[in-house]
């Protein structure tokens, strides 16, 4: 039935792009025939062997209340998975072990979502050692507007030594297909990125938002946002909540502004519910559609007295980096150098470890590249009371 309506609902999109093809035609009128069309672009939905996007999920050794339970160990944990196609709250799942020790191995979830676990075959770890499992896909089914529509979940168990029990989550499913992009056909898919069933969400916050994949010649990934560049064309992109599909039109009426960073800086990546953008400063200022965005990366390219190339780039700038563009004035942002050197200390047992990190001014994490490599790690000189070592630094 889920295949059935919506390969009808296909055919009617397709019917729909023939027909505001035609329209662009015989009008001559490219932006405005595409503009009226704007149908939707069917996509199909895919397994993937291996999790897209990652989320931890809490687990409590308390049984969730009013929820029939299968025949569990006195160890087995308790946890909810929500996600956005439901207003219910969420998913219950346990975790339990099929021998008396080791991890757990088996997982009970509620992927009918009718609020019980004790009809539910368990999913069971196709890998496992004394610390990690690794389980089969669970497949989770909701109730669309065009009937079910599935849904798969790939999870990771860990527990060390004594530490609390984890549960990573990540998508195991994505929506692809052939769309027009512009006016070029396309592949593309969309990953749910947050992991939370939905394909649709944005943000100033990466991990809040879902990624587009565009392959071809110069294919690349974004996070999603309202718009979309490709070939130099600013699109217009509207996602379905579910993903089976997308529509995309030529941006109009965009109202840009000016971001103004240091003349040094060659390269500054933004990222918010306007879209995701690579720009290289001309005399340090480049424009973005209004909008509130986040600082993702920035690069600073160099060379040295014997012409060797160097790069500092930055990344992961956190809510340091969130800024809104106006068209009023000009945002200015303090980012590129200086950069500075975090050194920490931690006391194991009778040792002292050190770890050093470079930071940028907003806390972004930077990283030195001489042309393709690391340069040689830094040292560390500890001395004091008549003792006196020298260590060097490991990247990783």
């Amino acid at each position: 039935m889920e295949f059935l309506m919506r390969q009808r609902r296909r055919f009617q999109a397709t019917q729909a792009l023939q027909m505001g093809r035609a329209v662009v035609g015989l009008s001559g009128m490219i932006l405005v025939g595409t503009s009226l069309a704007q149908p939707e672009q069917w996509l199909e939905y895919h397994t993937t062997p291996e999790p897209q996007g990652y989320r931890w999920l809490e687990l409590s050794t308390n049984a969730p209340p009013g929820v029939p339970l299968p025949k569990l160990q006195t160890t087995a944990y308790y946890g909810r998975w929500t996600n956005g196609l439901e207003d219910a709250g969420g998913r219950w799942f346990c975790l339990d072990r099929s021998r008396r020790s080791g991890p757990c191995d088996r997982i009970f979830f509620d992927a009918n979502g009718n609020g019980r676990l004790d009809d539910e075959t368990p999913v069971t770890a196709n890998r496992r050692d004394e610390n990690m499992a690794y389980f089969e896909a669970v497949k989770v089914v909701f109730k669309g507007e065009d009937g079910p529509i599935s849904y798969h979940l790939l999870a990771r168990y860990f527990q060390f030594d004594k530490e609390d029990a984890r549960l990573l989550v990540g998508a195991g499913g994505e929506y692809g297909g052939n769309v027009i992009l512009g006016d070029k056909k396309r592949r593309i898919r969309l990953v749910d990125n947050t992991v939370n069933g939905t394909f649709n969400d944005v943000g100033t916050d990466p991990d809040a938002s879902d990624r587009i994949t565009i392959e071809g010649e110069q294919g690349f990934s974004r996070y999603l946002g309202r718009y979309v560049e490709v070939d130099g064309r600013l699109l217009q992109l509207e996602v379905a909540r579910d993903g089976a599909f997308l529509k995309v039109k030529p941006a109009e009426g965009v109202t840009f502004g000016t971001v103004r960073v240091p003349e040094t800086i060659s390269e500054f990546t933004a990222v918010g519910e306007m879209g995701h953008f690579i720009r290289k400063p001309d005399q340090g200022q480049f424009k973005l559609p209004v909008g509130k965005y986040r600082a993702y990366a920035w690069e600073i390219g160099r060379k040295d007295d014997k012409g060797a190339g160097w790069k500092l780039s930055a990344y992961s700038a956190g809510p340091a980096g969130d800024f809104t563009v106006e068209s009023s004035q000009a945002t200015p942002l303090s980012v590129g150098e200086p950069v500075y050197a975090a050194v920490e200390v931690v006391e194991a047992k009778r040792d002292l470890q050190f770890s050093l990190r470079l930071l940028g001014q907003l806390g972004e994490s930077i990283q030195i590249l001489r042309g393709t490599e690391r340069p040689r790690a830094p040292q560390l000189q500890v001395a004091g009371d008549g003792f006196q070592a020298t260590r060097n630094f490991e990247y990783g």
